[in-house]
């Protein structure tokens, strides 16, 4: 699933995305940025923010957020969505969630939303923001998540084709996804199939 053909199906969609995903989505991301705005530490970083759904719910009295995305459609959305609320510090910028993983170290948290499901090798980025974020930060993902076991594991295996078409990855087991990272401190603020998480790097020993 390369950049580019993610790009293509972000033109495609940008215009509908909102509505498609503001009945259900919506209510997982306010729980989510609740989540970091709970955090001390000012400096964000979303990865993927899409049309700025998540914009709205970050305190701008706590957070400076720096919101990068790799569609520009999308982000153009962003940046009109951010008109309403000039008060929230925000830096978009048009970018991959490649091109930002050697900066994890600048953030305090950062914020994943259904990203990590549709790159190329998402393990690999993951553990890159890990190895890259300084101790104590946290990375905060919001996705699907296919349980251990049960009819949404074996429904997830046989919808992996269309998910192939449409760009995202049915069969995501988070136990894969983490495995890479050395002494997380993984914490499930909301479970389910729809699940955030929250990855701590820890503080080194006195």
């Amino acid at each position: 699933m390369s950049t580019r053909l993610n790009n293509l199906r972000y033109f495609l969609f940008a215009r509908v995305y909102d509505l498609a995903l503001r009945r259900f989505y919506q209510p997982l991301v306010r729980q989510l940025v609740a989540a970091v705005n709970a955090q001390p530490g000012r400096r964000v970083l979303e990865v993927g923010v899409g049309t700025g759904i998540s914009l709205p719910f970050y305190n701008a009295q706590r957070k400076h957020v720096t919101a990068i995305d790799c569609s520009a459609p999308m982000l153009q959305a962003a940046r009109e969505k951010s008109a309403q609320f000039t008060t929230l510090p925000l830096d978009l910028q048009e970018a991959s969630a490649e091109d930002y993983a050697s900066r994890a170290a600048d953030y305090e948290q950062i914020v994943f939303c259904s990203v990590l499901s549709v790159v190329q090798e998402p393990a690999q980025l993951l553990q890159a923001y890990y190895e890259a974020l300084r101790p104590g930060g946290r990375l905060y993902l919001l996705n699907h998540f296919t349980p251990a076991h049960g009819p949404l594991r074996l429904a997830d295996r046989l919808l992996t084709p269309i998910g192939k078409i449409l760009g995202f990855r049915n069969y995501f087991p988070l136990s894969a996804l983490t495995a890479g990272l050395q002494h997380p401190e993984i914490t499930t603020l909301k479970p389910g199939y729809w699940s955030i998480v929250q990855i701590t790097k820890p503080r080194p020993l006195a």
